[in-house]
């Protein structure tokens, strides 16, 4: 099947996985990155180290929690340059960024967390907001201004974020992302909907997570087996973990009004990535901030669904590196 460009949107193919293809594609993002020719060698010679030695190693990360008020957040820190923040989807946790997090620390100082309630983030009752729980971790970890990775609800509360506080976002990499304010009602979500509320009334907790990953792994046109079985235990031991975890009642304050319909304020420079199986919520959403976000880059990966970082991870990580070449620091000359 052909893929045609229309505007600013990109449908890529998979990238063949041979080191001539990966040498080819090193040079090409060095000479994007060329102010000057110090500057390419600079930037080559770091990404062609990352292929053969690990110089940040996700044991090598910082960790701990930090006070958000009423609870406390996990964080791991890891790199260094402009910060990366990276927000997890729902029924997630931080480890979904297992494929990025070292690859990114080599050129930002990548953070990856877990929202309240999910990984090893506490849940606490009571009325909270995601937007202030990012807000708080990144002044605790002494951050005036970062670049913000967010897939699904990340990709909402990093939306929410560059709404809300537009002087402390650099750049906006949005990954099937949710929206605060769209309603979520297509057919093939309301088809899901009913056995997932069916599941959760039994207190079935492996029903409900392979429900979800019916719907979020797979998506509404594949089946369980044309998906990497390596994919789906990853998230299902990640949706497992977050549904032993002992919960309380909580409130989530919403944006107010909505992103929706707010698109048009979001100034920071703007990247959505999503794949083309993934639900049609999802896809209108895309395109909205496609045309909605002034100056936004779409870009759509044919052949996964809503675990797009997860399931072509390569290809991932070289469209955000792209995206984000600008941001790198300049060594000192």
């Amino acid at each position: 099947m052909r893929f045609l460009a229309a505007g600013k949107t990109k449908i890529l193919h998979q990238a063949a996985g041979n080191k001539t293809k990966r040498s080819v594609e090193i040079k090409k993002l060095a000479r994007f990155l060329a102010a000057s020719s110090a500057f390419a060698l600079f930037i080559m010679g770091a990404l062609q180290a990352s292929q053969t030695t690990s110089s940040a190693s996700a044991s090598a990360a910082k960790t701990g929690f930090i006070d958000v008020g009423d609870t406390k957040l996990y964080y791991e820190d890891l790199g260094t340059g402009i910060p990366l923040i990276m927000a997890h989807g729902g029924l997630l946790d931080c480890t979904m960024w297992d494929g990025q997090f070292e690859e990114f620390a080599r050129l930002f100082r990548a953070i990856r967390y877990d929202a309240r309630g999910d990984g090893n983030s506490p849940s606490v009752g009571g009325k909270y907001s995601n937007i202030e729980d990012l807000k708080k971790l990144m002044v605790g970890l002494g951050i005036s201004k970062a670049i913000l990775l967010g897939l699904s609800k990340g990709g909402r509360t990093a939306a929410d974020f560059a709404i809300a506080y537009p002087e402390m976002v650099e750049a906006v990499v949005l990954v099937a992302p949710g929206l605060s304010g769209y309603p979520f009602d297509s057919p093939e979500l309301k088809k899901a909907q009913e056995p997932l509320g069916e599941a959760y009334e039994k207190g079935d907790l492996d029903l409900i997570v392979e429900l979800f990953m019916r719907s979020w792994t797979d998506g509404p046109r594949r089946s369980p087996s044309d998906v990497d079985p390596a994919v789906r235990e990853k998230v299902k031991k990640m949706g497992m973990n977050h549904m032993r975890k002992k919960r309380v009642e909580s409130t989530l304050v919403e944006l107010d009004p909505p992103a929706l319909g707010r698109l048009a304020s979001i100034k920071a420079p703007t990247l959505v990535v999503v794949g083309d199986l993934d639900m049609p919520d999802i896809l209108d959403i895309v395109e909205r901030i496609g045309r909605e976000v002034p100056g936004a880059h779409k870009i759509i990966i044919p052949g996964v669904a809503h675990m797009v970082n997860l399931e072509k991870p390569a290809e991932f990580n070289r469209i955000v590196l792209d995206f984000l070449a600008p941001y790198v620091r300049k060594p000192n000359l």
